[in-house]
Parts: C-alpha cells; structure tokens; sequence
C-alpha cells in the first residue's frame, strides 16, 4: 500500500503535484475542501489536475470549510488523500435523491450494490450535508449490511455559509447525492473510534412532539421552554451558547450510550428547536455541556481507542472526520484535538479529513449511526498476504 497527500491552496496551487504513478484501478483519490474548489472540471482547475493525473483512480469528495492535514486545519484549501492498495479492490458506488429516492431507499440501494460484489471488508461513505438526510441514509445502509462491517464517513460541510454541499464522481460533483466506496478483499483492515467528550447532565426526558429536525415538546412541555430552563443563566446567551448545550439522544430507555445533536437554532416564536439530523417522537434527550476541555478530553479517548487497533508496524492512512460545531467550540484550539492522533501513527502514514454537517461512524458496542459534536477517526491499511 502506497500513500500520498496533497494540499492545494487558491492563490499559490499544488504544495506539490500528484504523483502519476499512483494511477491505478486500486487506487483511491479522496477529495475534501472549499466548495468553490470542488465546482469544477474546467481545465486549470483543480479537479481537472487530478483528474488528468489519474485517470484510472476512484474518486469521491465532499465540501468543506475546513479541511484537516496531518496537525494542521486551513480554511478554504484541499486536501487530498491518495492510497494505491496492493491486495485492495475497489467499486463506487452513488445516487442522487429526489422526489422519489428518499436518504434511507439511497442507503438500501446503495448497500445492496456493495453486497453483490463478494469480499466486501469496509465501506466509506460521502454524503451532501444540505440535501441528504444523514441518519436515514446510514438507516437504509444499516437494514441490509453486516453489524460486524466497518462504515465510515461524513457529510458534506461549507462552514457557516450553508452553502450547498455534496460528494464528488469523477465526472463531477452532483447535489443532494450519496456515495459509497466499497473495499474489497482479505488483507484490508479498517478500524474505527469516535468519541464527543459531551457531558450530560440532568435526568432524560421524552420528546413528545417533534418533526424530522425539529424537536416541538419534551415532557409535554415546549421544547426551548425546558431548554432554556436547564441552561439558566446561559440562556441569555441564545442562540449563540447552543454551540455549548447539545442535546444527547437516546432512542432506546435500556441505551447506555446516546447519539449527540448539535442545536442548529432556535425559534422563539413556535419555542421549538432545531438539531442536526433528527431526534424522533418517543426518544429520550439529555441536556449536554460541551465545552473546549470537555471536546478535547473527547479527541484523547478517540485516538487512544483507535491505537489500540493499529497494527504493530507499517503505515496507515487516518482518515478524521469532526463537528463544524466542535470547531466552533474549539476554535484556535481545533488543531489540538489532531495532536493526540498524529503523534501514535508511524512513519510513512498519513492523517487528513475534514470538518462535517454529520459525522458516520460506531461508537463501542454500537451500529454505525450519524452523529454531531463527535471526532470519529478511521484507520485503513493492508495486511500482509501469508505466502
């Protein structure tokens, strides 16, 4: 397994330029950063460079304000993780929604398509963060593919612009899309960690009333009634302090872990609030406090766990994939929650990704679910083949 990684930054290019004789059928090219960037196939462009360069490689990208790159975060940049796998194949898979094609049928379509091909060992996944539903879309996935399977991936992200987001084919990067690369064979290995850090606290309740992302009653009361009444003297502070007071989702009363949902807003009129993602009618919520120590102590756990899965020696690319609400949170202190995962990974490996609308991945003893204010991290590397 060969590894490269590129940045490009607007105004001064290619750090340096991709690597031709990374091109192959079991090469994977992924692509995060600045939407501008992404918009195009002209020739000049970016796109188009690596496009030209590599023209056998798969590819699949999503949009972002922020992208990571071993320590560092840039805003308005790409990065560009290259992996040519030796005993590694390779099928993308994509579907663009509609009136007709709902997130969770692209899911099942789309596991589906992975499952007819055998050896399947692990899935990526690269979804628009506006149009597509994250957790339906990981639903759809998970009704047909193995619990035992690795699924990892994000949604696409451009900051606090809003604006429109997507995965990448190579013929370009269509809107409201999912996709799916399926890795395929018996010497790949992908292990996964996340962890937020969130500290929740007070008793759960149960949301009443709520539509898709938006939570109406908790407990038969309105929900930004009970919100601003947990947060006290913060509340002064709304909608700006939300960033600090996820809610935890709970969906079963027996889960001992929730997922977490980063309030997106407020409506003081209707009193209700707005998640990313959803919270569903007869869930359970808890009120959460995520402050910078409580994120980074979070990143810690995240890069402890994965470590213990690295092999022994030998590279790996580290794919991380974080919160745009943890980089507010975070922010001169985001490229502190890298630290901890850049200093376990060995020579010749690599570390990049980018910051997310809904970040996929499993937590300890969880299916693979799509979760807000959490670092998720996914290592992939190749075994030796036994002679």
């Amino acid at each position: 397994m060969e590894l490269a990684t590129l940045v490009y930054l607007p105004g001064s290019g290619w750090a340096t330029p991709p690597d031709t004789q990374l091109d192959s059928p079991n090469t994977l090219v992924l692509v995060f950063g600045a939407a501008d960037s992404l918009a195009t196939l002209a020739e000049g462009s970016p796109l188009s460079t690596l496009a030209r360069a590599l023209p056998r490689s798969v590819f699949a990208s999503a949009a972002t304000h922020t992208i990571a790159h071993a320590r560092q975060t840039a805003d308005e940049a790409l990065v560009v993780c290259i992996v040519r796998f030796d005993h590694t194949a390779l099928r993308r898979f994509h579907v663009e929604l509609g009136p007709v094609m709902t997130a969770e049928s692209a899911g099942r379509q789309l596991a589906q398509a992975l499952l007819d091909t055998p050896g399947l060992s692990g899935v990526l996944v690269l979804a628009d963060g506006i149009e597509v539903n994250g957790p339906d879309l990981v639903r759809g996935l998970n009704a047909l593919l193995p619990d035992s399977l690795p699924i990892a991936g994000g949604m696409g992200a451009a900051g606090t612009r809003q604006a429109r987001t997507w995965s990448m084919r190579h013929d370009g990067p269509p809107q409201g899309s999912a996709c799916v690369i399926g890795l395929y064979g018996a010497q790949l290995r992908m292990a996964r960690s996340c962890h937020g850090g969130s500290i929740g606290f007070g008793q759960r309740r149960l949301v009443t009333r709520a539509q898709g992302n938006t939570v109406e009653e908790i407990d038969g009361y309105p929900a930004l009634q009970l919100y601003r009444q947990y947060l006290g003297r913060y509340a002064s502070g709304l909608p700006e302090a939300a960033s600090h007071f996820p809610l935890t989702v709970f969906r079963q009363a027996t889960d001992l872990q929730g997922v977490i949902r980063y309030v997106l807003g407020i409506d003081t009129d209707r009193q209700t609030i707005d998640v990313a993602g959803d919270i569903p009618a007869g869930s359970l919520v808890q009120l959460s406090r995520a402050g910078r120590s409580e994120l980074l102590e979070g990143a810690f756990h995240a890069a402890r766990d994965l470590a213990d899965a690295l092999p022994v020696d030998g590279p790996v690319l580290a794919l991380v994939v974080s919160c745009v609400g943890r980089r507010h949170v975070l922010g001169e202190q985001t490229e502190d929650e890298l630290e901890p995962v850049a200093t376990l990974l060995r020579p010749g490996s690599a570390l990049a990704g980018f910051y997310s609308f809904g970040e996929i991945s499993a937590g300890a003893g969880q299916r693979c679910d799509m979760h807000n204010m959490t670092l998720t991290l996914a290592a992939l590397w190749e075994e030796p083949q036994e002679p």
